[in-house]
């Protein structure tokens, strides 16, 4: 019983010390993210503002659209998008109701909401239905609306 004593105990002691020595070794590596996400957006540009009320008083045409905040104004955009391809969809379904909009390229700095993102736009490849792509844009600027725009 004494010798099996020793030797559960000799066990234990060194898988401690192994068990340290390995955790230590892996506190100093370096480590690297295996995914990076592009943060760079298409966004449809519906208009730009001096502030807040002149925006909620000109956008008439829309009931959802974001808008950013930058040293010269805000501007007002009513579509979000990762792929140009996907982007010019939706500005053909406005240009055929004669509403003029710019395609702009921002860099959006909120991780959780460009994954959201890259799952929409599986949906947005996958249609090409006119009220599908204006309901999966409206799910878009909603989550932007509460990931990034709460943010700020």
């Amino acid at each position: 019983m004494k010798k099996t004593f020793i030797w559960v105990l000799f066990a234990l002691l060194s898988g401690l010390i192994l068990g340290r020595m390995t955790f230590s070794f892996y506190e100093k590596v370096d480590t690297k993210n295996v995914i990076s996400y592009d943060n760079y957006v298409y966004l449809l540009k519906y208009g730009k503002y001096k502030d807040l009320d002149e925006m909620s008083n000109k956008i008439t045409d829309f009931d959802r659209y974001v808008y950013l905040k930058k040293e010269d104004g805000y501007y007002a955009y009513v579509a979000i998008s990762k792929t140009e391809d996907n982007i010019n969809k939706i500005k053909k379904i406005y240009d055929s109701k004669n509403i003029k909009l710019k395609i702009s390229r921002e860099k959006i700095d909120n991780e959780e909401f460009i994954q959201n993102l890259n799952e929409y736009e599986k949906l947005l490849s996958a249609t090409e239905e006119e009220n599908s792509l204006l309901i999966i844009e409206k799910q878009i600027i909603s989550c932007f609306e509460k990931m990034v725009m709460s943010d700020e």
